[in-house]
C-alpha cells in the first residue's frame, strides 16, 4: 500500500530541487556563453616599457655597441639590476607607478676611465593614467614623459623620441656618444 503522505513530501523535495537546479541553470547559462563565445586572448604585453637606444653623435642613424655597461634604477624598491656589465645597443626599464620622477644610472665599466666618468644618470618625470586595454588583458599603467634629464660624463646628447610610453615596442630615447673611428 502507497503512504500517500511520504509520497507528497518525497515529490516537493524533488519539485524543490528541480526548482534550485532550473534557477542555477538559467543563472548559468548565459556566464557559460559568454565564455564560450570569447576567443580572443591577451597577447600583448601588459607593461609599459621604455626603450633606449645608444648611437653615434653626429649620425642618428648609425647605432653603436658599447661594451661593459651595466644599468641599475636608483632607490628602487627591489634589485633593480637590468644590465650587467654587458655589451648592449639598447636598452628597456619600466617607469614606477607609485612616484612620478624614476631615475637610471648607466655605469661605464671600462677599466682605463677615470671614476668621475663612469656613470650617467637618466632622470624621466611623468605623470600616469590608467588605461582598459580590453576584457582579456584588463588595464595598465602607461606614461607620459614631462620632463627628460640626463647627466654628460659620457653621453653627449639625448633626445626624447616619444613622450608617450605604453606597451608598444618603440624607441623613447636616444642616446649619442662620440665614437672614435
Amino acid at each position: 500500500m502507497i503512504d500517500w503522505r511520504k509520497y507528497r513530501i518525497l515529490k516537493r523535495r524533488i519539485a524543490g530541487r528541480m526548482r534550485a537546479f532550473g534557477v542555477l541553470f538559467t543563472c548559468m547559462l548565459p556566464m557559460l556563453f559568454s565564455v564560450a563565445c570569447n576567443t580572443e586572448a591577451c597577447l600583448e604585453s601588459k607593461t609599459s616599457i621604455f626603450n633606449a637606444a645608444f648611437y653615434a653623435y653626429g649620425d642618428s642613424a648609425a647605432k653603436v655597441v658599447i661594451d661593459s655597461v651595466s644599468v641599475y634604477g636608483v632607490g628602487q624598491f627591489k634589485d633593480s639590476l637590468l644590465v650587467d656589465t654587458a655589451n648592449i645597443s639598447s636598452f628597456r626599464a619600466t617607469l614606477r607607478s607609485d612616484r612620478d620622477t624614476t631615475q637610471y644610472v648607466i655605469r661605464y665599466d671600462q677599466y682605463n676611465l677615470n671614476p668621475r666618468y663612469k656613470r650617467d644618470t637618466l632622470t624621466f618625470v611623468y605623470h600616469t593614467y590608467i588605461e582598459f586595454e580590453s576584457a582579456e588583458c584588463g588595464a595598465m599603467y602607461n606614461y607620459v614623459i614631462d620632463d627628460f634629464r640626463y647627466t654628460t660624463w659620457q653621453i653627449v646628447d639625448a633626445e626624447l623620441m616619444t613622450s608617450e610610453v605604453d606597451n608598444q615596442d618603440v624607441e623613447n630615447v636616444r642616446l649619442y656618444y662620440y665614437v672614435v673611428e
